[in-house]
């Protein structure tokens, strides 16, 4: 595909040649176990799952990500609450899918794929395919990463795969017009009066003594232990502080500078197996060692220079390197340049000892007894007011008589474009609320509230027949999204996938 641009510029086709990470496009050869140190990992559909292909699939996310292919990682990322179960869940719903397409006869075209690049907002300008911007794109997004043209096209591949396999789930999902009546009720105005809370005042005498300290110790002693800590040695190609100030044009260039020199530094790697310090040595390159750091980028105090830059791009890449000569990563230093790194040395995890774990123990402690104060002191005041309201006071004399202050919020809409974000989760936590009943505690950073709707007025007609349409759409989407989820856990669950380790 892309015959006018191998034409017009061959010279481009060329760089983007060398600069393919042959270490990387190794990936993509699922027989040569030996070469990136993969073993099996998992068995799915019969067939056995190896290293090589969960970082295929990393590799996709990543690429996904900087296409802005996001409905992709969102349908298959699920409800993941972190980016490493999200990363997880990508890599297992992705041989999913691919296979379930497969199955239905979902296979994109390679007309189809090569149409839908071209219309890919990162790859137009002004509505239309500008050749430029793919061909920057590749050489700086692409190549310092091991990806070619190939890989960009597997991941669209994908996203069609995607949108075909949810069309034939989805089309039962239909959304009658009556379903959205309840949604469009809360388009009406609400008066609320709220009681808050104070951490602070429900927990200002907590405290934790050395016996409780301790105690907590011998029971956790087992789990306690310190993160394991990795170091990586690395190379860095970033633009001179001289560059940085470039723009436009001669910032391109430079950064294509960059973009060469770690291609060939990667090509030299991956060709002969040498270490990170010996194909340096070969180019007259510095190297440089991080601190250790925790999996997060903790070092334990501050990084100084590069390895400011360094230790947070690399810190989950490190984790799943393996050491040894050809292991090897490319990671991106922000806007102005890139790293090659390889692990230097491995802090294995360890019991920590009393002295090492006590001042979190404290701390933990006494957080766990500010929330449980702060808790009861909300429930003992709300089950205070609840009794009173059932008596026949009014909600001000019931929060009186319990010793609470309140404070009234009126008009809230939820649909409103100027609410303050503290008020629109106040409409969030009553737009289910009845009127004339209080809600339940809502914890917030330093406390919580209650509310209780005093009032709620009618929808604005004209808003509401505005919003019509864009809830209908919203409940419709919303619909789609459930069965899509539904079908993939089912299909998942199908797969027969055995995960013999952790790959995240």
């Amino acid at each position: 595909m892309f015959t006018t641009i191998r034409k017009h510029q061959r010279w481009l086709m060329l760089i983007i040649a060398v600069l393919t990470i042959i270490a990387f496009a190794f990936l993509y050869n699922t027989t040569d176990m030996d070469r990136v140190g993969a073993n099996m990992v998992a068995k799915i559909y019969g067939r056995d799952v190896m290293q090589v292909d969960v970082e295929r699939a990393v590799r996709n996310y990543q690429l996904a990500m900087a296409l802005g292919q996001f409905e992709l990682i969102r349908d298959l990322a699920g409800q993941a609450q972190t980016e490493d179960e999200a990363v997880n869940n990508f890599i297992w719903n992705l041989m999913v899918l691919q296979h379930e397409a497969g199955t239905l006869g979902v296979e994109p075209g390679q007309q189809a794929v090569g149409d839908r690049i071209k219309s890919l907002p990162v790859f137009q300008t002004d509505g239309q395919f500008d050749p430029r911007k793919y061909s920057v794109f590749v050489q700086e997004q692409l190549a310092p990463r091991g990806f070619s043209e190939r890989q960009l096209e597997s991941v669209i591949r994908d996203v069609l795969r995607l949108e075909g396999v949810r069309e034939l789930v989805v089309t039962p999902a239909v959304v009658q017009p009556s379903e959205i009546d309840p949604a469009l009720e809360r388009l009406a105005p609400t008066d609320i009066e709220v009681v808050r809370f104070s951490t602070a005042d429900a927990a200002k005498d907590v405290s934790a003594s050395d016996d409780e300290v301790q105690k907590a110790f011998d029971e956790r002693k087992e789990t306690l232990q310190s993160p394991e800590k990795r170091s990586v040695r690395y190379v860095a190609f970033v633009l001179s502080p001289e560059e940085r100030e470039l723009k436009d044009k001669d910032r391109v260039q430079a950064l294509q500078k960059i973009s060469t020199a770690t291609g060939s530094m990667a090509q030299a790697l991956g060709e002969g197996g040498a270490t990170l310090v010996e194909a340096a040595a070969a180019g007259g390159l510095e190297v440089r060692t991080t601190p250790f750091f925790a999996s997060d980028g903790a070092a334990g105090g501050a990084l100084e220079g590069l390895d400011g830059e360094v230790v947070p791009a690399a810190a989950k890449v490190a984790f799943r390197l393996p050491s040894g000569p050809g292991n090897f990563e490319i990671v991106q230093l922000g806007d102005d340049g890139y790293a090659i790194i390889e692990v230097s040395g491995v802090e294995a995890a360890r019991p920590l000892t009393f002295e090492e774990a006590r001042a979190d123990l404290r701390a933990g402690l006494i957080e766990a007894k500010r929330e449980q104060a702060l808790k009861e002191s909300a429930d003992k005041t709300l089950s205070s007011i609840r009794e009173a309201l059932s008596s026949g006071k009014t909600f001000a004399e019931a929060a009186e008589a319990a010793g609470a202050k309140i404070e009234a919020k009126k008009g809230l809409t939820l649909f409103s474009e100027d609410l303050s974000p503290e008020d629109r989760q106040l409409a969030m936590t009553v737009v289910d609320l009845p009127e004339g009943v209080l809600g339940d505690f809502v914890p917030e950073p330093n406390g919580g509230f209650a509310a209780y709707v005093v009032s709620r007025g009618e929808p604005d007609a004209e808003k509401a027949a505005q919003r019509r349409p864009l809830i209908l759409q919203g409940a419709a989407q919303g619909k789609q999204m459930l069965l899509f989820a539904q079908w993939l856990a089912t299909a998942r669950e199908e797969s027969g996938l055995h995960i013999l380790r952790p790959v995240m």
